[in-house]
Order: C-alpha cells, then structure tokens, then sequence
C-alpha cells in the first residue's frame, strides 16, 4: 500500500507523458510516410496530456510544491505558522472537494449530451472523469497534509526553486 501511495501519480505521470511522446511520434512518421494524419494518435494524445496535468495537481500537492504566497506564514512564530497553515490547507481542501463535485455534475451532464470525441469516438464524458480523479486524490492528498500539520507539526514546504 504504501508503494501505491508513494509512486501512484508519478506513475501515471510519466506513462501518460511516456504515451504523448509515441502517439505525437507515431502521428509525425505517419505524415512522412503516408502524407496523412492520423488523428486518432493527436485525439489520444491530448487525452494524455489532460489527464496528466490533472494528476500532476494531486502529486504538487503531496509534495507540498503547489504555488503559494509564504511571505506571512515565514514571519510567524511556530505555533501560529502551524494554524494558519492548516487553515490555508483547510481552505485548499473545501476547494478540491467543491471541484471533485463540479467535476461530478459537469462529467454526468457530458454523457448525458451524448457527445463523442471525434476520432476514437469515445464520450465526452471520459475526458471530463479527469476533474473527478484529481479533485477526489487532491482532497486526500490534503486530508493527509492536514494530518501532518495537525498531529506530527510538520509545517515544512517542499523543495521551491525561486523565480
């Protein structure tokens, strides 16, 4: 289990870029060789790329590497950095449930259109499910943050690289 936690979205990061890099591959020799497009191998591709910034949301947030302002929360004292910073993952947390919700109507109303993609004439739907996996493991990425800063006091930020 915690194999699975530790290395689920980087998984599923580079295996959906791994797939973007074949399929955009794939797509240019078929236009050389063929003079044609294969629109398939650019409608998967996009698919990929969707659902990886999606999971790519959830791993930041793991990692503690999301944007954030930290200009206030570095001038506090240790017991207050620790509140207001479980305040502000609270509020992240009230955030990703609402979206993961969002995310549940607006995929419900797309297979309800019964539109499809145009080349793998998949459904809509499909590409919207994305939404409900990254709002749901971002809220337990933030459940599991919280914990951390409520119980263990770990307040720490992963590694940032300043702009």
């Amino acid at each position: 289990m915690r194999a699975l936690e530790k290395w689920f979205e980087p998984t599923v990061i580079v295996g959906m870029l791994g797939a973007i890099v074949l399929l955009v591959f794939s797509d240019v020799v078929a236009r050389f060789a063929f003079s044609t497009s294969i629109a398939v191998a650019n409608e998967l591709a996009r698919f990929c790329f969707v659902y990886m910034i999606y999971f790519g949301v959830s791993y930041a947030i793991r990692e503690r590497r999301h944007m954030r302002v930290t200009v206030l929360l570095d001038m506090m004292p240790a017991t207050a950095r620790r509140w207001v910073f479980a305040l502000s993952e609270l509020i992240f947390l009230i955030y990703s449930v609402a979206v993961c919700w969002l995310g549940v109507v607006i995929t419900q109303k797309a297979f309800g259109w019964g539109k499809i993609l145009s080349s793998t004439e998949w459904p809509l739907g499909f590409l919207y499910m994305a939404i409900i996996f990254s709002g749901a493991l971002s809220s337990l990425r933030l459940l599991q943050s919280l914990w951390r800063t409520l119980v263990a006091g770990d307040t720490r930020l992963g590694p940032q690289t300043d702009i």
